[in-house]
């Protein structure tokens, strides 16, 4: 099965700059979280690292996460666990800690409906360095901010070593 739209490849994209690579993601198709499927995600199984982004429907981006211990097809839905008490349920606890939604429930849905990108990446090392990157350049609403001081101008093959 090929790669879906919805899937980068870093390595076609490490020669570029770190504002030029935010914004081929920014541009690039992205899926409801919530249509995603097991065999979409089974085809990313050669790219045993990676990132994940989730933007909302107005190409707002809200979250980055890395995928280095775990493969995409076990680290993305383990997000949306449908138990308020599971143990990760980043999403939605996050959706409810910044918004005025009160409910676990709705803060799933929410989650559920905001679309997907992914990047592939050989590296383990490479996407802990571009999770950490992105998330200081890009501001997505639920990451913490780390560093800020990214200009965009920093070549993309400095964190791939």
């Amino acid at each position: 099965m090929p790669h879906p739209d919805y899937f980068a490849i870093f390595a076609d994209h490490r020669d570029k700059s770190l504002h030029d690579f935010a914004q081929v993601i920014e541009r690039m198709p992205k899926k409801p979280v919530g249509t995603v499927t097991v065999a979409e995600l089974c085809s990313m199984a050669d790219y045993p690292n990676g990132l994940y982004l989730f933007y909302d429907d107005d190409d707002k981006l809200w979250y980055v996460g890395k995928s280095t211990s775990r493969s995409f097809i076990e680290r993305v839905p383990a997000h949306f666990d449908q138990r308020s008490d599971a143990w990760f349920n980043t999403l939605p606890k996050r959706i409810m800690a910044i918004t005025e939604i009160a409910d676990y429930a709705d803060a799933h849905a929410l989650g559920l409906s905001l679309r997907l990108v992914l990047v592939g990446i050989k590296s383990k090392r490479t996407a802990l360095d571009l999770e950490t990157v992105l998330r200081g350049f890009m501001r997505p609403h639920l990451n913490p901010i780390k560093k800020l001081n990214y200009t965009g101008a920093e070549p993309l093959n400095e964190y791939d070593p």
